[in-house]
Protein backbone atom coordinates (compact mmCIF):
# COMPACT_ATOMS: atom_id res chain seq x y z
CA UNK A 1 0.00 0.00 0.00
CA UNK A 2 1.31 3.47 -0.89
CA UNK A 3 1.98 6.62 1.73
CA UNK A 4 -0.48 8.13 -0.15
CA UNK A 5 -3.62 4.95 0.15
CA UNK A 6 -2.51 5.04 4.07
CA UNK A 7 -2.76 8.63 4.57
CA UNK A 8 -6.36 7.63 2.93
CA UNK A 9 -7.55 5.05 5.71
CA UNK A 10 -6.37 7.77 8.76
CA UNK A 11 -9.33 8.56 11.04
CA UNK A 12 -11.17 12.25 10.57
CA UNK A 13 -11.26 13.53 13.53
CA UNK A 14 -14.74 14.04 13.50
CA UNK A 15 -15.05 10.76 13.41
CA UNK A 16 -12.51 10.12 16.48
CA UNK A 17 -14.74 12.49 18.85
CA UNK A 18 -18.03 10.43 17.34
CA UNK A 19 -16.57 7.35 18.08
CA UNK A 20 -15.20 8.15 21.40
CA UNK A 21 -18.77 9.46 22.76
CA UNK A 22 -20.26 6.23 21.54
CA UNK A 23 -18.13 4.33 23.85
CA UNK A 24 -17.68 4.23 27.68
CA UNK A 25 -14.59 6.40 28.12
CA UNK A 26 -15.95 9.59 28.86
CA UNK A 27 -18.87 8.38 31.41
CA UNK A 28 -15.62 6.83 33.38
CA UNK A 29 -13.75 10.42 33.26
CA UNK A 30 -17.27 12.23 34.49
CA UNK A 31 -18.01 9.77 37.47
CA UNK A 32 -14.27 9.33 38.53
CA UNK A 33 -13.85 12.47 40.44
CA UNK A 34 -17.71 12.34 41.93
CA UNK A 35 -16.36 8.87 43.19
CA UNK A 36 -13.15 10.15 44.17
CA UNK A 37 -14.81 12.87 46.31
CA UNK A 38 -16.91 10.57 48.22
CA UNK A 39 -14.32 7.55 48.75
CA UNK A 40 -10.65 9.34 48.73
CA UNK A 41 -9.52 6.27 47.27
CA UNK A 42 -9.75 5.36 43.59
CA UNK A 43 -8.50 3.33 41.21
CA UNK A 44 -9.42 3.51 37.27
CA UNK A 45 -9.21 0.20 35.40
CA UNK A 46 -8.01 -2.44 38.24
CA UNK A 47 -7.32 -5.94 37.12
CA UNK A 48 -8.22 -8.99 38.75
CA UNK A 49 -7.92 -13.15 37.72
CA UNK A 50 -10.84 -14.71 35.99
CA UNK A 51 -11.03 -17.79 37.86
CA UNK A 52 -12.63 -19.72 34.97
CA UNK A 53 -10.12 -18.39 32.42
CA UNK A 54 -6.88 -17.71 34.65
CA UNK A 55 -6.53 -14.22 32.16
CA UNK A 56 -6.03 -11.36 33.56
CA UNK A 57 -8.64 -8.67 33.08
CA UNK A 58 -9.87 -5.27 34.37
CA UNK A 59 -12.72 -3.41 35.39
CA UNK A 60 -13.39 0.32 35.13
CA UNK A 61 -13.07 1.68 38.47
CA UNK A 62 -12.20 0.25 42.05
CA UNK A 63 -12.92 2.78 45.26
CA UNK A 64 -12.32 2.50 48.39
CA UNK A 65 -12.95 4.69 51.59
CA UNK A 66 -12.33 3.99 55.62
CA UNK A 67 -14.90 4.68 58.36
CA UNK A 68 -12.89 4.66 61.82
CA UNK A 69 -14.60 3.08 64.39
CA UNK A 70 -12.26 3.56 68.06
CA UNK A 71 -9.76 6.27 68.99
CA UNK A 72 -6.78 3.69 67.77
CA UNK A 73 -7.73 4.71 64.25
CA UNK A 74 -6.47 1.02 62.88
CA UNK A 75 -9.85 -0.24 63.45
CA UNK A 76 -11.92 0.24 60.19
CA UNK A 77 -15.13 -0.61 58.50
CA UNK A 78 -13.86 -0.35 54.72
CA UNK A 79 -16.69 0.11 51.83
CA UNK A 80 -15.61 -1.14 48.61
CA UNK A 81 -17.08 0.07 45.09
CA UNK A 82 -16.45 -2.06 41.99
CA UNK A 83 -17.75 -0.42 38.88
CA UNK A 84 -18.72 -0.70 35.45
CA UNK A 85 -19.36 2.34 33.20
CA UNK A 86 -21.68 1.75 30.21
CA UNK A 87 -22.48 3.67 27.35
CA UNK A 88 -26.15 2.33 26.09
CA UNK A 89 -27.09 3.25 23.02
CA UNK A 90 -30.56 1.70 23.65
CA UNK A 91 -32.47 1.28 26.77
CA UNK A 92 -31.93 -1.56 29.33
CA UNK A 93 -35.08 -2.77 30.72
CA UNK A 94 -35.17 -4.75 34.15
CA UNK A 95 -38.17 -7.17 34.76
CA UNK A 96 -38.83 -6.83 38.44
CA UNK A 97 -40.48 -9.05 40.71
CA UNK A 98 -41.58 -8.74 44.45
CA UNK A 99 -41.67 -12.48 45.35
CA UNK A 100 -38.35 -12.59 47.24
CA UNK A 101 -38.21 -12.71 51.23
CA UNK A 102 -36.50 -9.72 52.64
CA UNK A 103 -34.80 -12.35 55.21
CA UNK A 104 -33.20 -14.52 52.60
CA UNK A 105 -31.54 -10.99 50.67
CA UNK A 106 -29.30 -10.73 53.01
CA UNK A 107 -26.40 -13.10 52.25
CA UNK A 108 -26.58 -10.94 49.02
CA UNK A 109 -24.25 -8.71 50.90
CA UNK A 110 -20.69 -10.12 50.35
CA UNK A 111 -18.14 -8.78 53.51
CA UNK A 112 -14.81 -10.14 54.22
CA UNK A 113 -12.20 -9.60 57.17
CA UNK A 114 -12.68 -10.32 61.13
CA UNK A 115 -14.66 -10.18 62.31
CA UNK A 116 -17.74 -10.72 59.84
CA UNK A 117 -19.15 -13.44 62.46
CA UNK A 118 -20.02 -12.82 65.97
CA UNK A 119 -20.30 -15.36 68.76
CA UNK A 120 -23.18 -15.93 70.94
CA UNK A 121 -22.64 -16.82 74.03
CA UNK A 122 -26.50 -17.54 74.59
CA UNK A 123 -26.81 -20.14 72.22
CA UNK A 124 -23.26 -20.98 71.95
CA UNK A 125 -22.55 -20.48 68.36
CA UNK A 126 -21.84 -18.08 65.94
CA UNK A 127 -24.14 -15.27 64.24
CA UNK A 128 -23.64 -13.90 60.99
CA UNK A 129 -22.79 -10.17 59.79
CA UNK A 130 -26.40 -9.52 58.92
CA UNK A 131 -28.20 -10.42 62.41
CA UNK A 132 -25.41 -8.27 64.35
CA UNK A 133 -26.08 -5.24 62.41
CA UNK A 134 -29.48 -5.34 61.57
CA UNK A 135 -29.27 -5.48 58.11
CA UNK A 136 -32.85 -5.33 57.20
CA UNK A 137 -34.14 -2.49 59.22
CA UNK A 138 -31.61 -0.34 57.08
CA UNK A 139 -30.28 -1.94 53.88
CA UNK A 140 -31.02 -1.04 50.72
CA UNK A 141 -30.52 -5.06 49.43
CA UNK A 142 -33.56 -5.57 51.42
CA UNK A 143 -35.81 -3.86 49.33
CA UNK A 144 -37.52 -6.69 47.83
CA UNK A 145 -38.34 -5.17 44.38
CA UNK A 146 -35.65 -6.66 42.50
CA UNK A 147 -35.28 -7.79 38.75
CA UNK A 148 -34.00 -11.09 37.53
CA UNK A 149 -34.23 -10.43 34.16
CA UNK A 150 -33.37 -7.48 31.49
CA UNK A 151 -32.92 -7.21 27.99
CA UNK A 152 -31.87 -4.12 25.54
CA UNK A 153 -33.30 -3.44 22.27
CA UNK A 154 -31.55 -4.11 18.04
CA UNK A 155 -33.39 -3.59 14.86
CA UNK A 156 -34.09 -6.11 13.00
CA UNK A 157 -31.80 -6.68 9.81
CA UNK A 158 -34.56 -5.53 7.53
CA UNK A 159 -35.40 -2.73 9.68
CA UNK A 160 -38.93 -3.45 9.90
CA UNK A 161 -38.78 -3.33 13.64
CA UNK A 162 -37.29 -3.83 17.32
CA UNK A 163 -36.42 -6.69 18.86
CA UNK A 164 -35.53 -7.32 22.56
CA UNK A 165 -32.25 -9.58 23.45
CA UNK A 166 -30.10 -10.44 26.27
CA UNK A 167 -27.23 -8.89 25.23
CA UNK A 168 -23.70 -10.18 25.80
CA UNK A 169 -21.87 -7.25 26.43
CA UNK A 170 -24.45 -6.55 29.75
CA UNK A 171 -24.19 -10.42 30.75
CA UNK A 172 -20.13 -9.69 30.83
CA UNK A 173 -20.65 -6.73 32.59
CA UNK A 174 -22.47 -8.53 34.89
CA UNK A 175 -20.61 -11.53 35.63
CA UNK A 176 -17.13 -9.03 35.27
CA UNK A 177 -18.69 -7.11 38.64
CA UNK A 178 -19.28 -10.70 40.33
CA UNK A 179 -15.71 -12.17 39.20
CA UNK A 180 -14.01 -9.07 40.72
CA UNK A 181 -15.82 -9.15 43.56
CA UNK A 182 -15.16 -12.72 44.36
CA UNK A 183 -11.90 -11.22 43.43
CA UNK A 184 -10.57 -9.00 46.18
CA UNK A 185 -13.07 -11.28 48.71
CA UNK A 186 -10.57 -14.28 48.65
CA UNK A 187 -7.31 -11.64 47.89
CA UNK A 188 -8.72 -10.04 51.27
CA UNK A 189 -9.15 -13.42 53.06
CA UNK A 190 -5.86 -14.45 51.78
CA UNK A 191 -3.64 -11.76 53.11
CA UNK A 192 -4.92 -11.98 57.06
CA UNK A 193 -2.07 -13.21 59.24
CA UNK A 194 -3.06 -13.88 63.30
CA UNK A 195 -1.91 -11.38 65.59
CA UNK A 196 0.76 -12.04 68.30
CA UNK A 197 -1.28 -10.73 70.84
CA UNK A 198 -5.16 -11.33 70.65
CA UNK A 199 -5.56 -7.74 71.93
CA UNK A 200 -3.38 -6.47 69.23
CA UNK A 201 -6.05 -7.40 66.50
CA UNK A 202 -8.18 -4.91 65.03
CA UNK A 203 -11.36 -4.69 63.02
CA UNK A 204 -10.77 -5.02 59.43
CA UNK A 205 -14.11 -5.50 57.43
CA UNK A 206 -14.42 -4.84 53.48
CA UNK A 207 -18.21 -4.64 52.45
CA UNK A 208 -18.32 -4.56 48.76
CA UNK A 209 -20.79 -2.86 46.34
CA UNK A 210 -20.78 -3.63 42.92
CA UNK A 211 -22.33 -0.87 40.70
CA UNK A 212 -22.86 -0.38 36.84
CA UNK A 213 -23.47 3.24 35.87
CA UNK A 214 -25.58 3.91 32.79
CA UNK A 215 -25.19 6.69 30.29
CA UNK A 216 -28.45 5.99 28.64
CA UNK A 217 -32.13 5.14 29.86
CA UNK A 218 -33.01 2.36 32.28
CA UNK A 219 -36.66 1.24 32.75
CA UNK A 220 -38.61 -1.20 34.74
CA UNK A 221 -40.98 -3.46 33.50
CA UNK A 222 -43.77 -5.54 35.17
CA UNK A 223 -46.97 -7.01 34.86
CA UNK A 224 -49.98 -5.37 36.10
CA UNK A 225 -53.48 -7.27 35.26
CA UNK A 226 -51.68 -9.04 32.65
CA UNK A 227 -50.98 -5.12 31.09
CA UNK A 228 -47.24 -4.61 30.77
CA UNK A 229 -46.01 -1.51 33.00
CA UNK A 230 -42.68 0.29 32.01
CA UNK A 231 -41.47 2.93 34.31
CA UNK A 232 -38.21 4.97 33.66
CA UNK A 233 -36.23 4.13 36.56
CA UNK A 234 -32.79 6.19 38.42
CA UNK A 235 -31.81 3.01 40.27
CA UNK A 236 -32.55 -0.65 39.95
CA UNK A 237 -30.83 -3.71 41.26
CA UNK A 238 -30.29 -7.18 39.66
CA UNK A 239 -30.13 -10.65 41.75
CA UNK A 240 -27.62 -12.95 40.34
CA UNK A 241 -26.22 -16.43 41.11
CA UNK A 242 -22.85 -17.50 40.48
CA UNK A 243 -20.74 -20.07 41.01
CA UNK A 244 -17.81 -18.16 42.57
CA UNK A 245 -14.09 -19.95 43.00
CA UNK A 246 -14.26 -21.22 46.15
CA UNK A 247 -17.81 -23.00 46.48
CA UNK A 248 -19.01 -25.53 44.57
CA UNK A 249 -22.87 -24.48 45.23
CA UNK A 250 -24.16 -20.96 43.49
CA UNK A 251 -24.24 -17.74 45.55
CA UNK A 252 -26.47 -15.21 45.08
CA UNK A 253 -25.49 -11.65 44.48
CA UNK A 254 -26.70 -7.71 44.06
CA UNK A 255 -25.57 -5.78 41.68
CA UNK A 256 -26.86 -2.01 41.71
CA UNK A 257 -27.95 -0.55 38.50
CA UNK A 258 -27.85 3.41 38.48
CA UNK A 259 -28.06 6.07 35.46
CA UNK A 260 -25.16 8.67 35.93
CA UNK A 261 -27.12 11.67 37.50
CA UNK A 262 -28.28 9.32 40.55
CA UNK A 263 -24.68 8.63 41.25
CA UNK A 264 -24.42 11.77 43.57
CA UNK A 265 -27.36 10.50 45.66
CA UNK A 266 -25.93 6.80 45.18
CA UNK A 267 -22.93 7.51 47.11
CA UNK A 268 -24.96 8.92 49.96
CA UNK A 269 -26.94 6.32 50.81
CA UNK A 270 -23.62 3.97 50.72
CA UNK A 271 -22.19 6.25 53.16
CA UNK A 272 -24.67 6.47 55.16
CA UNK A 273 -25.22 2.63 55.66
CA UNK A 274 -21.86 2.04 56.76
CA UNK A 275 -22.36 4.68 59.23
CA UNK A 276 -25.25 2.73 60.72
CA UNK A 277 -22.66 -0.30 60.35
CA UNK A 278 -20.10 1.51 61.97
CA UNK A 279 -22.11 2.42 64.89
CA UNK A 280 -23.17 -0.52 65.84
CA UNK A 281 -19.69 -2.05 66.13
CA UNK A 282 -19.36 0.99 68.13
CA UNK A 283 -21.94 0.02 70.40
CA UNK A 284 -21.50 -3.80 70.74
CA UNK A 285 -17.13 -3.07 70.64
CA UNK A 286 -17.69 -5.21 73.91
CA UNK A 287 -19.08 -8.03 71.18
CA UNK A 288 -16.95 -7.46 68.42
CA UNK A 289 -13.82 -7.93 70.76
CA UNK A 290 -15.05 -11.02 72.66
CA UNK A 291 -15.84 -12.25 68.40
CA UNK A 292 -12.43 -11.87 67.54
CA UNK A 293 -10.62 -13.33 70.51
CA UNK A 294 -12.89 -16.89 69.83
CA UNK A 295 -12.43 -16.52 65.71
CA UNK A 296 -8.40 -16.40 66.71
CA UNK A 297 -8.66 -19.18 69.64
CA UNK A 298 -10.50 -21.27 66.91
CA UNK A 299 -7.91 -21.01 64.51
CA UNK A 300 -4.92 -21.43 66.80
CA UNK A 301 -6.73 -24.53 68.84
CA UNK A 302 -6.99 -26.24 64.90
CA UNK A 303 -3.26 -25.76 63.84
CA UNK A 304 -4.55 -24.71 60.45
CA UNK A 305 -2.40 -23.21 57.52
CA UNK A 306 -2.89 -20.13 55.96
CA UNK A 307 -4.72 -21.50 53.30
CA UNK A 308 -7.48 -22.80 55.78
CA UNK A 309 -7.47 -19.53 57.45
CA UNK A 310 -11.00 -18.48 55.72
CA UNK A 311 -12.86 -21.37 56.89
CA UNK A 312 -12.70 -20.03 60.53
CA UNK A 313 -13.16 -16.64 59.71
CA UNK A 314 -16.04 -16.49 57.80
CA UNK A 315 -19.74 -18.23 58.66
Amino acid sequence: MSPKEQGNDKIPTKQIRESIQRSGYLIEQRVEPIIRQSFGYVQTNPIYKDPDTGKSCELDIFALSASILYKNKYSCIFPILLCECENNSQPIVFFITESFIRYLLRSDLKVSGIPVKFWDSNHNRYTDFADFIGMEEFHHYCDTKIATQYCTFQKKKDKSGWFALHSEEQHDTFNKLIKGTDYEIVKHFECYRLPDEVSKEDVNVQIYYPLVILQGDLYSARLHNNRLILKKERHLKLHKQFFPSHKNEPETYQIDVIVESYLPKYLKMIEAEVDKISKVFQQKNGLVSLSIQKIIDDIRKAGVDLSLYRKYLEL
